[in-house]
């Protein structure tokens, strides 16, 4: 063997070495969920999933793992991807305003006037607080309503649920939920009977419920919301007429305004239309930096 000869050898040689090597240290490395690390060699990286080889089979089978699955991703040039799920990832959401105000149309029809108050936690919740304003709606009863009202619920989306974290709703606040409710309802009812005098009613009830409601966004401006539901209730009633009065607990009927009961069992139906302001990218950013 010539020097030639010698030397092509020793050049292929080297050259399959550094091809091996590049095999070998040029892996990426997937970490999974359950704390699983993987060497393989990524080959496409899209918004649900990552398709990929094994690192010493670089023309063999491609797999593919859903990126609900993993934790982390470390690239062989260094790079880490650290991932929070699909549902979870701020650049689906980032230009969703994730505030909201609505109000009741239901509770106007018997004499309410209830405002909600609406923030985005992540894409599977949020919170509510409501007021609710006996009195200031329509009058059927040709009586004096008066009071005070208030509500606070927790939202969980329904497709969360049943979904796990491939769920992504078309916006931060839309989709099918369940929420669970508590409140409380203060109101004092006056009239006036023909040859009888003036009454007056009060009534003070707290209540503990659950909703299933779906809420619809459009163009990221307005909210139209529908629910229906079941509550538990108790409180006190009081009853004044011709200057006697009576008080005693109450189980009997409860009133206010999305909400109707008798004998410590409720139903709330509620239509809600609102408008969305905020932006839930500057709440994340703002939330990161505090």
């Amino acid at each position: 063997m010539n020097f030639k000869q010698h030397f092509l050898v020793i050049f292929i040689t080297c050259l399959c070495c550094l091809l091996g090597s590049g095999n070998l240290f040029g892996q990426d490395i997937i970490t999974k969920k359950d704390g699983k690390k993987m060497k393989v060699i990524i080959k496409e990286v899209s918004d649900t999933e990552i398709k990929y080889v094994d690192y010493r089979d670089v023309e063999g089978i491609v797999f593919v793992m859903d990126r609900s699955l993993i934790r982390e991703i470390k690239f062989s040039y260094g790079e880490k991807i650290k991932e929070e799920g699909p549902n979870q990832d701020v650049a689906y959401f980032v230009d969703d305003r994730n505030q909201n105000i609505k109000l009741n149309f239901t509770a106007i029809n018997v004499g309410f006037t209830i405002l909600t108050y609406e923030r985005a936690i992540d894409p599977s919740s949020s919170l509510e607080y409501s007021l609710k304003i006996p009195g200031l709606g329509i009058n059927r009863n040709n009586s004096e309503l008066s009071g005070i009202g208030f509500s606070v619920g927790y939202k969980l989306k329904i497709g969360s649920v049943f979904k796990g974290d491939g769920y992504r709703p078309k916006h931060i606040s839309a989709g099918g939920y369940f929420r669970l409710l508590a409140g409380y309802v203060y109101t004092a009812e006056k009239r006036d009977r023909f040859q009888q005098g003036n009454t007056r009613t009060t009534r003070s009830s707290a209540h503990i419920g659950i909703e299933l409601g779906k809420q619809w966004i459009l163009s990221n401006r307005a909210a139209f919301d529908i629910y229906i539901g079941y509550h538990y209730y108790g409180g006190s009633y009081g009853f004044e007429s011709n200057g006697a009065t009576f008080d005693r607990f109450n189980d009997d009927e409860l009133l206010g305004g999305d909400i109707l009961g008798y004998d410590n069992n409720a139903f709330s139906i509620g239509l809600r239309i609102g408008g969305l302001f905020g932006n839930y990218g500057k709440a994340i950013k703002n939330k990161k930096k505090r």
